[in-house]
């Protein structure tokens, strides 16, 4: 390789902060000997249709086809790549043909790994931190050896583990940036201009490939006992890229391009179950790798992509030669098409024989009156002749493969999974879910295309109907949750997460896609540092703010226990700050106790009301984090985001959600918010209800610890191995008798507050907040995590942050109260001469009035007797003008006047009972009329000028001074 350690251009500082473009052009330059690819963005932003519907890791997959081929050091070529699209990320090609490796840290466990395969000395080399966390180290490796990928894992956990990367891999290097909005970086002195590539000790290599042997006979038990699937038996006999991707699936899991190439290629196939049996030889197959690939499976032949190409898997031409016999090219586009697929495609015999036992199936499933005839399914009817006649019905067979029943916590539905296939010529049709309500009509039969074909005839979709509906004695019943949070489960209360139920298998959730991560370990291995982890994010900014959002998670898992307690929050947290704050990047890290969540927020104030609402009844006691309430030049985008916030909020206070009708005048289930909800905002919503429903949290610029927050990004893995924890702590609360002492905590602590005289609101969620803080740091102190005398210390810090946030809110609760809006109004009006009011007893004083003021009534010493409809006219245009309105009606506003005794009211009787009139009567100039008496000291302090003058108004309100009173008498 180029000696360059005194290169300045390739430095850590300079790469770092150079484009990605520039980057891969620089390195490829200076000659290192890697080759370099360009990488999808990780937005997404630019690339094709087809590539955004089959790419599953955004900023991580090859953006060039046949990428082991294509990479490249040619600066040009390099040039060309990125000047197309520079938002691209960077690869670099790794293994024995470029004399490069790399070890893959991921979390504690990956580091103590790295330290212990080391023996606690690392040569320094070149390095780089991932935004997940991680980092790699780069190693000089001899050319020409077989290295292939190893990894060790940490059972059931995520992102914990050290993996050594080689032949036929790539990896993603800095300045590139991660989904999560994170940068790849040089680690600052490890640079490839700042320091030589080491060579890998010898040792290392050595032991690595030793434990390979080692691992050779389990893993050769594992291969066979996955190679019982006889189509993946014989592909790998034919393939040697297949055959080392099953040994490396069994000994640690194929990398995700290299599992997604090989599960897809085997459903486009045809081979779904071929596929399964793939992916099961590895540990890190789970629920979600099996909705994946019958996720492809459903898809058909409407999908995006086809069989993988062996030049995706680094074949070249001659290699294709020698396996395929030829060289196939694309007719469009010239491209080499030969695919491993076709080894399975051309085993005739085996594929007939396949082929014929599925629709064999198929008839022994068929009640004894139909068939499978001629190419058609049939019924079956006794001829006039004694015999049998196969009357053609359809020229498809189908079955009921599942009954299913999915539970959302509120009601169950009943699915049918319903697969079949095209009799003649054979094809097969890909399972589709139905609901039960729906089968009779048949007209899910469209999902599949035009193929399949009822016959004409008055009864005969009922009657294939009839026929399919026969074979559900042989149906699978399967019962799938829908929701986060705690559910029953044979009498034990289990938490629900995207992957499962804790401390129990073979539970299925599916969720919408938005709340796929949320994930969670199935056992916390160290309780310790996991919540030691957790604790640290207390110090990222000050208290004001961590403590709110700390003792809000902690609070989330406690909703199915408050709730029965009639104690279930109602409110959520308003995390607000100007842009650059890193608000967003908080929530999200606070949002990762609940699983791999800092990507993307699971909500946003610019989705609709219907999908934010019914992702609050899915995260059942869980944090829902909903992003980005901001302010906006458009009156429609401000409208449409201010409706969904005061949706959200009224959710969240009331624990309703709307009530809607379908078209048949029956009621639809109500989505009511069943979790906790974090909101992060520029600004704030208006409305004083609204306002009162939540607990804010407010970020200035420089509140945030960058450094800080970049070390608790790298340990976020851990946070969700808390949460595992602290889970399955609290569940021995939820299965035990309910205990009287929350309640009472409850109801001590908001006594303590209600002295502070803030809205009852506010109030309750102080004490809930502190439920959660307490609940929290109990777990935290039973694993050694915290001591008694630091826990007692947070609890009091935070009880006085409750109480401070919760009377500035109610002070701000107090402004926005419809009686207090309409007396600030009015006073300006008054002040700035935009409204006047006549003396009732002198003509005007005599001093110009704009010709633009407009008279709202009359006034003495003691009222301002309004005009009610213009008044209130007057209070709606002023507010109109700054695209807002009045919050009440204004019958509902003259009677909160007279509540707060700013109006006066008259009583009375109407037939036979009690009335109060919001508006009384009053004789001027002659003329008797209801006006609204509104007392002239709740407006005169409001009508100073800036300057501290009195004005006009003050003049005619007693605000006066004894001798501008008396000039006022003698005009």
């Amino acid at each position: 390789m180029t000696d360059i350690t005194e290169s300045l251009t390739l430095s850590a500082e300079m790469l770092n902060s150079m484009t990605t473009g520039a980057a891969a052009e620089t390195m490829a330059l200076a000659k290192l000997g890697p080759r370099y690819l360009p990488v999808c963005p990780p937005d997404h932003r630019g690339v094709s249709e087809k590539h955004e519907l089959s790419c599953t890791r955004p900023g991580k997959c090859p953006a060039v086809k046949d990428w082991r081929i294509q990479a490249s050091d040619d600066p040009a070529h390099i040039n060309e790549w990125f000047r197309r699209l520079p938002n691209r990320n960077i690869g670099m090609t790794l293994g024995s043909e470029v004399g490069v490796a790399a070890f893959d840290v991921d979390g504690q466990y990956g580091r103590e790994k790295m330290q212990e395969l080391f023996n606690g000395d690392i040569p320094s080399t070149w390095q780089f931190s991932t935004p997940g966390g991680g980092e790699r180290f780069l190693f000089k490796v001899p050319k020409g050896r077989t290295l292939r990928k190893f990894t060790v894992a940490k059972p059931g956990a995520v992102h914990e583990e050290l993996a050594f990367l080689a032949d036929n891999q790539m990896t993603v290097i800095p300045p590139s940036r991660h989904q999560n909005g994170g940068q790849y970086l040089w680690l600052p002195g490890r640079g490839p201009g700042d320091i030589h590539l080491a060579e890998l000790p010898a040792g290392i290599l050595r032991k690595m490939r030793q434990e390979r042997k080692a691992d050779a006979s389990s893993e050769n038990n594992e291969i066979n006992k996955g190679m019982s699937d006889p189509d993946l038996r014989g592909l790998a006999k034919r393939c040697r890229v297949i055959r080392e991707a099953v040994e490396e699936q069994v000994a640690s899991g194929c990398a995700e391009d290299r599992w997604h190439a090989i599960t897809s290629m085997l459903v486009r196939a045809g081979f779904p179950n071929t596929a399964l049996a793939f992916s099961k030889m590895s540990k890190k197959h789970d629920g979600h790798s099996e909705r994946r690939i019958r996720q492809m499976e459903s898809e058909g032949d409407s999908a995006a992509y086809g069989p993988t190409r062996c030049s995706t898997f680094g074949c070249g031409a001659d290699q294709m030669v020698s396996c395929h016999g030829k060289i196939r090219r694309n007719r469009r586009t010239g491209e080499l098409s030969n695919s491993p697929a076709a080894f399975l495609q051309s085993r005739d015999k085996g594929v007939v024989s396949a082929k014929q036992t599925g629709l064999d199936a198929y008839s022994k499933l068929l009640a004894s009156r139909y068939s499978i005839n001629g190419g058609n399914l049939c019924q079956v009817r006794a001829n006039k002749d004694g015999g049998l006649d196969h009357v053609p019905l359809a020229n498809f067979v189908a079955r009921i493969a599942k009954t299913i029943t999915r539970d959302d916590g509120a009601e169950r539905t009943a699915l049918y999974e319903i697969d079949g296939a095209i009799i003649s010529p054979e094809k097969k049709l890909p399972p589709i879910r139905v609901l039960a309500s729906d089968f009779d009509c048949m007209k899910w039969t469209t999902s599949w295309g035009p193929e399949p074909n009822i016959l004409p005839g008055s009864q005969m979709k009922d009657t294939v109907r009839h026929a399919i509906q026969s074979t559900a004695t042989g149906a699978a019943n399967e019962r799938i949750f829908a929701h986060l949070g705690w559910i029953q489960i044979d009498g034990v209360w289990r938490y629900l997460h995207s992957g499962g139920a804790l401390g129990l298998s073979n539970i299925k959730v599916e969720l919408d896609d938005r709340l796929q991560n949320y994930v969670l370990p199935a056992s916390c291995g160290h309780s310790k540092k996991a919540m030691q982890a957790s604790l640290k994010l207390l110090e990222l900014a000050p208290h004001r703010v961590t403590l709110v959002l700390w003792s809000l998670v902690f609070l989330a898992p406690m909703c199915e226990l408050l709730r029965q307690m009639h104690l279930e929050p109602k409110f959520l947290v308003w995390l607000s700050g100007h842009t650059g704050t890193r608000k967003t990047s908080l929530a999200l890290l606070f949002l990762s106790h609940f699983g791999d969540l800092l990507g993307s927020p699971p909500a946003s104030f610019k989705d609709t009301a219907n999908a934010v609402e019914k992702r609050t009844f899915d995260t059942k006691d869980s944090l829902l984090l909903i992003d980005d309430f901001h302010p906006t030049a458009s009156p429609k985008d401000k409208k449409d985001m201010e409706t969904v916030a005061h949706k959200i909020l009224r959710g969240y206070g009331d624990r309703v959600a709307r009530g809607r009708m379908k078209q048949d005048t029956t009621l639809r289930k109500d989505y009511i918010p069943r979790g906790v909800a974090l909101a992060t905002a520029e600004d704030m919503v208006s409305g004083g209800s609204s306002t009162a429903r939540l607990f804010p949290a407010e970020l200035q610029k420089a509140d945030v610890d960058l450094d800080k927050l970049t070390e608790a990004q790298r340990e976020a893995p851990r946070l969700s191995e808390a949460m595992s924890g602290y889970l399955q702590w609290l569940g021995k609360a939820m299965n035990a008798p309910l205990d009287s002492s929350l309640k009472e905590l409850f109801l001590e602590k908001r006594n303590e507050a209600g002295s502070l005289g803030v809205h009852g609101r506010l109030v309750d969620a102080s004490a809930l907040l502190y439920i959660g803080l307490r609940s929290g740091l109990g777990y935290a102190e039973s694993v050694g995590a915290i001591t008694v005398d630091r826990k007692s210390q947070l609890l009091e810090t935070a009880w006085n942050v409750f109480l401070n946030a919760a009377s500035e809110q109610g002070e701000k609760v107090a402004e926005v109260k419809p009686s207090t809006q309409f007396t600030t109004i009015v006073s300006q009006l008054l002040a700035n001469r935009s409204i006047h009011c006549d003396h009732v007893r002198r003509e005007p004083v005599p001093e110009s009035v704009p010709k633009s003021s407009t008279l709202m009534g009359w006034q003495d010493d003691k009222y301002y007797y309004f005009l009610p409809d213009p008044i209130y006219n007057e209070i709606s245009q002023f507010l109109s003008k700054r695209g807002e309105q009045f919050p009440v009606s204004a019958a509902t506003l003259w009677k909160e006047l007279a509540n707060a005794g700013i109006t006066k009211t008259e009583n009375g009787k109407e037939n036979g009972k009690e009335r109060r009139h919001s508006l009384a009567k009053k004789v001027i100039k002659g003329q008797r009329q209801r006006l609204l008496w509104v007392r002239v000291d709740a407006l005169h302090e409001k009508a100073k000028d800036k300057t501290g003058n009195n004005t006009r108004a003050e003049l005619r309100t007693g605000n006066a001074e004894p001798d501008e009173l008396e000039l006022l008498g003698e005009l």
